[in-house]
């Protein structure tokens, strides 16, 4: 499914950064091969950029795809849905 549905603030606001959206954006815009390549566009450190995956992996915006060798963030959500209240 191609819709995610936010629904407590607290969650929205710790994935969402400014940093994190110009990381789903580069995503979607790029599509890097690996997460290093992915690190390299946004100008960051491999391990911050593969920390700020993970927990986008974890809500489900985010799939981490093994290549051989490299791993690859793929986005899988195209529609962001955010409940308040």
């Amino acid at each position: 499914e191609d819709i995610l549905l936010i629904e407590r603030q607290i969650r929205m606001f710790e994935a969402l950064t400014k940093k994190r959206i110009e990381m789903i954006k580069a995503i979607m815009e790029k599509h890097p091969a690996s997460i290093r390549e992915l690190a390299n566009i946004l100008d960051r450190d491999v391990k911050n950029v593969f920390d700020d995956l993970r927990l986008l992996n974890k809500m489900n915006i985010v799939d981490l795809t093994r290549e051989g060798r490299c791993v690859k963030p793929v986005v899988k959500k195209k529609i962001v849905i955010i409940k308040f209240g």
